[in-house]
């Protein structure tokens, strides 16, 4: 027994040993130091003989030829339906202003809130990033559509900058909408554009925005997960200040991003954190 404890422990300390750690760039192959290029070249040639593979789903339908009888009027309960999911009015935030109806009258439907935002982050000496998104509120559903460029400082030493580019494009329902706030759920999907490798794959998200009493303030919040192929994790918290049509925003962000070996065998990653300022317009 003693020898078998002996020999359990020796091929653990090895297996410990022999595991270097993650590499601290996300999508870029390392860089094979002169000891190890005869082993390392046999590696390459292996994992050039394994073909990427893409997975790409696109969502198919017919569309009916069949022509709509000039005197038939739409069903009610289709446009009510239709109604309450896009032309409702959306919940809009600090001073709405509602026009005044008589008694009697419906009131007249109000497009979908659209929401524009740049936003800038800052992760220190590292390196930052800047971000594009556009977001259409409907009472229930809408569509959500982000693109963020990050620039990192090279992990070789050099003055080089890594340059990352993350996609991302959602349809979005909402669990709450009310005068006070809203809580949405994500899905769609997101692609990561690293220096040697594009990863594409299915993203879900949560947001939420909620007034703060009576003031022109929202706090907001927002985590987004992409499990495959690599994994990518985007959180952020902070305030909203609202100006009329103009807000300005600000808080914490962190980001994690794995390429899960798929590059050269070797995990590479990388994880910010950071302040972001943003400045949108609503209407």
């Amino acid at each position: 027994m003693g020898f078998w404890k002996t020999l359990c422990a020796a091929i653990a300390v090895s297996v410990l040993l022999g595991a270097g750690p993650a590499e601290a760039r996300f999508g870029k192959r390392s860089k094979p130091s002169s000891s190890s290029k005869s082993s390392d070249s046999k590696k390459d040639k292996d994992s050039r003989n394994d073909d990427d593979r893409a997975h790409r789903a696109s969502p198919a339908g017919r569309s009916s030829d069949a022509p709509l009888r000039a005197n038939v009027r739409p069903s009610r309960a289709r446009l009510s339906f239709f109604e309450f999911l896009f032309l409702s009015r959306p919940s809009t935030y600090h001073g709405a202003r509602v026009t005044n109806v008589r008694p009697g009258v419906r009131a007249a439907a109000m497009p979908p809130m659209v929401r524009l935002n740049v936003q800038g982050d800052m992760f220190g000496e590292t390196g930052g990033a800047l971000g594009l998104f556009m977001a259409v509120d409907g009472q229930r559903l809408g569509m959500d559509a982000r693109v963020t460029g990050i620039a990192l400082s090279a992990d070789d030493g050099s003055d080089d900058l890594d340059r990352l580019t993350l996609l991302d494009a959602h349809l979005t329902a909402s669990l709450w909408s009310s005068e006070r706030g809203r809580f949405r759920i994500e899905g769609g999907i997101a692609s990561a554009h690293a220096p040697d490798v594009i990863f594409v794959g299915p993203s879900l998200a949560a947001s939420l925005e909620a007034c703060l009493g009576p003031s022109p303030l929202d706090v907001e919040a927002r985590i987004q997960v992409v499990p495959f192929p690599h994994r990518q994790v985007d959180a952020q918290a902070g305030l909203a200040l609202h100006l009329g049509a103009l807000n300005l925003r600000g808080g914490w962000r962190t980001l994690y991003l794995n390429d899960a070996g798929h590059l050269d065998g070797v995990v590479h990653e990388d994880a910010f954190s950071g302040p972001y300022l943003g400045l949108g317009l609503a209407f």
